[in-house]
């Protein structure tokens, strides 16, 4: 099996805060536990470098939108090696490969596209037009500004052609939005009935000319999010001269989509609905996270309450933050805190977890130098643990509920190790269990603390179902 792993691509308008490492780390968690199931996995991200907001933010920043675009580029991308995000690509979509994929694009959907006027209230932010029957006051819902009232000729994508379609399969499952009530939401929005088809260019002038220009129409630029979409194909090599991964793990492979919940319209309506025209297949399934709060508010610079991975850094390990994140609930929005982090790391990973490895080769260096892996005393109780993990992580992805029971291993192991007082009894059947079960710590473990584990592992030797008992010393891992 092979997965095709995304996630979406931030808005390079400002700097990366917790919310975009947040969906960062839960996607390189999964392409990290289906790699340790030996699938091929392909890890895409990147940065979505067009449009008119991230002009505007250049001029307002009184910066050439190039350097202002490279300069945000740099400050995402840079997350990769501090915070051991394994992307395999990491796609910008101002470059050249991704504006020949968006030409490609085009051209398959040319018998969906029209020129016609159009007139509504437009807001920066969210980079889309709103009727006058949607708004209050004349002000963006979301975003609180104010909107401009713009007139002009836009080109067209026939998107009303396709919403029968795919309603049909959502209801099927065939495309599988998690949670269950977002699908409820997407299909609510189908059956309103109140969408139109989508305006996807925009005036060039109003973007200061930066963006992709739309075929054979200088005057217009295509509207960023139906090139930023387009990301999940340039991203294989989709439109260059060769398309093998492309082919490999969108055609051929099991497509998975995280997103945040404030775009599920765009992935679970106009996406589809795209790839249909373009006849190239739908993706499977799209996960869709919830936000991160501060004391219960929504992250704003006019706040003041944005955190950013380099305010984490500064407090706490990478593998401290990643593995924080993964216990928290996805699917539910949630407050976060330092102290809350804290407690985390002084808990669940230091004393429990921590404590626990340090624990196990503590009392290996009074064990035999040839240990035979032959027993499981815990047996029953670790695979049904093993088999919940993976209910968790594979049908739900609320991988959060999956590491609560991972950690009932750790619990588990540590009372099996003081109800036999192993220390007196370093029997091959305790030895056994405990060396066995803690490889099932370390594999549970590993996508989230990738470093300090694999550090753990290179260190043990197997021969022929033996653990050979060498003197391994550890230092306290947090």
């Amino acid at each position: 099996m092979r997965y095709l792993i995304t996630t979406s691509i931030p808005y390079v308008n400002d700097d990366p805060h917790i919310g975009h490492l947040y969906e960062f780390v839960l996607a390189d968690i999964f392409a990290r536990y289906y790699r340790n199931l030996n699938k091929e996995v392909f890890f895409l991200s990147g940065t979505d470098e067009n449009g008119i907001k991230i002009a505007k933010s250049a001029v307002e920043a009184g910066k050439n939108i190039k350097d202002f675009v490279d300069e945000k580029y740099n400050k995402f991308f840079e997350l990769k090696d501090k915070f051991f995000l394994s992307f395999d690509h990491f796609i910008r979509t101002s470059s050249e490969e991704h504006k020949k994929a968006v030409y490609k694009f085009w051209q398959l959907c040319q018998e969906d596209i029209y020129l016609n006027n159009y007139s509504g209230y437009y807001c920066y932010s969210c980079e889309a037009y709103y009727d006058e029957k949607d708004i209050k006051d004349l002000i963006c819902p979301l975003h609180k500004k104010k909107l401009e009232k713009i007139e002009e000729k836009n080109y067209f994508f026939k998107l009303t052609k396709y919403l029968d379609e795919i309603k049909n399969l959502i209801e099927q499952e065939r495309i599988k939005i998690y949670p269950q009530e977002k699908k409820l939401e997407i299909l609510n929005i189908l059956k309103v009935g109140e969408i139109r088809d989508l305006s996807i260019s925009r005036d060039s002038k109003r973007s200061y000319g930066w963006g992709i220009p739309v075929p054979r129409d200088s005057q217009q630029v295509i509207y960023v999010w139906f090139d930023a979409l387009i990301n999940y194909l340039s991203g294989l090599g989709f439109g260059s001269e060769d398309e093998t991964i492309f082919k490999k793990f969108w055609n051929e492979g099991e497509i998975i989509h995280f997103i945040g919940k404030d775009i599920v319209k765009f992935h679970a309506i106009y996406w589809p609905a795209m790839l249909l025209s373009a006849k190239i297949k739908i993706p499977e399934k799209i996960v869709v996270h919830y936000f991160i709060n501060i004391k219960g508010e929504k992250m704003s610079k006019t706040i003041g309450n944005v955190i950013s991975p380099n305010d984490l850094l500064e407090k706490f390990q990478a593998e401290e933050i990643r593995a924080y994140l993964a216990h928290q609930t996805i699917f539910n929005d949630w407050d976060f805190n330092f102290q809350n982090l804290r407690d985390f790391k002084e808990g669940i990973l230091k004393k429990e977890i921590g404590n626990l490895i340090l624990r196990i080769f503590g009392l290996l260096k009074k064990a035999p130098l040839k240990i035979n892996l032959n027993n499981n005393l815990l047996k029953e109780i670790s695979s049904k643990i093993k088999r919940d993990f993976n209910f968790y992580i594979n049908n739900n992805f609320e991988i959060n509920l999956a590491y609560l029971i991972a950690f009932d291993l750790v619990k588990e192991i540590n009372n099996f190790i003081d109800q036999k007082k192993i220390w007196n009894n370093l029997t091959d059947e305790n030895l056994s269990t405990i060396i066995i079960n803690l490889f099932e710590i370390l594999n549970y473990y590993r996508p989230l603390m990738p470093q300090k584990i694999e550090e753990i592992i290179k260190k043990i030797e197997i021969d022929n179902n033996f653990y050979l008992n060498k003197e391994i010393d550890l230092s306290p891992l947090f």
